[in-house]
């Protein structure tokens, strides 16, 4: 930062900026310069009473009048540091001296404008990932999946929805954002109610039974026991069985025929 100061201009300042002084051998002597770091004002003999105005970036940074009266000297010293020397900057000064011919011959005016120090750097436009929407029944934001962070971005979420940040100043966000919203932080939001699209829900009722299929048996590799041989049929009025009835009956038949034999042989004889 440049220091314009020479002299008695030291004492000026350590006095605030203004000291009466004994007449000058050259009075009303201006003095304005500026740099990309302030504005440096020396105004040196002025009577009391002058009227000085300080102007940076549209801005008044400084209107004072000099102390003292119309017959004391009085110097005026400031610099004035700019809040960002990366930009440049616009200044103005004017010095209304109420002495002289008319009360104009020793007014002042000068204006002027500065460059930057140095260029910024230029920073990485980035520009954000759209998070998948989610459909369902009661879906919340606890459904959304996060896209990957970057090198120069983080996403987090909440109930306002998918937030993203950048990681330093190095970076700086795409002038069209679509449907992100820019936050007082510096982040964007990207809103919950873009994310989630509710479905209705599928009735609890419980599902009908599907029908059974047959049980296979396995076949056993063992001989199976062999059944029990079954028992005649019975009649249901003697408690005979079949088998017996028809024995009795071919019995008497056979009787019969034995007995008309017999009688023939005796008819015979």
């Amino acid at each position: 930062m440049k220091k314009f100061l020479a002299g008695g201009a030291l004492t000026a300042v350590a006095l605030g900026g203004m000291v009466a002084m004994a007449p000058a051998a050259s009075a009303h002597i201006p003095n304005v310069n500026a740099d990309c770091t302030g504005l440096y004002v020396d105004f040196k003999s002025y009577k009391g009473g002058t009227d000085v105005e300080v102007v940076i970036d549209g801005a008044v940074v400084e209107s004072t009048v000099l102390p003292g009266s119309p017959y004391d000297w009085v110097d005026f010293v400031k610099h004035y540091e700019f809040d960002d020397d990366t930009v440049g900057h616009t200044w103005s000064v004017s010095v209304d001296a109420h002495d002289g011919r008319d009360g104009v011959q020793y007014d002042f005016t000068d204006e002027g404008a500065v460059d930057a120090c140095a260029t910024p750097p230029t920073k990485e436009v980035v520009v954000p990932a759209t998070p998948e929407v989610v459909a369902g029944c009661a879906v919340t934001i606890d459904d959304v999946v996060l896209p990957e962070n970057t090198d120069a971005l983080t996403y987090s979420k909440n109930e306002a929805g998918v937030v993203a940040a950048l990681v330093s100043d190095e970076y700086e966000w795409i002038e069209d954002l679509g449907s992100w919203t820019p936050q007082a932080d510096g982040s964007v939001l990207f809103p919950a109610e873009l994310l989630l699209v509710e479905e209705a829900c599928e009735d609890a009722s419980s599902p009908e039974p599907s029908p059974s299929e047959p049980t296979e048996v396995e076949a056993s590799d063992e001989p199976s026991a062999p059944a029990d041989e079954e028992e005649p049929p019975v009649l249901a009025a003697t408690g005979a069985t079949v088998g017996g009835a028809a024995a009795f009956a071919l019995l008497l038949v056979g009787g019969g025929v034995a007995l008309v034999i017999a009688r023939r042989r005796m008819a015979t004889n």
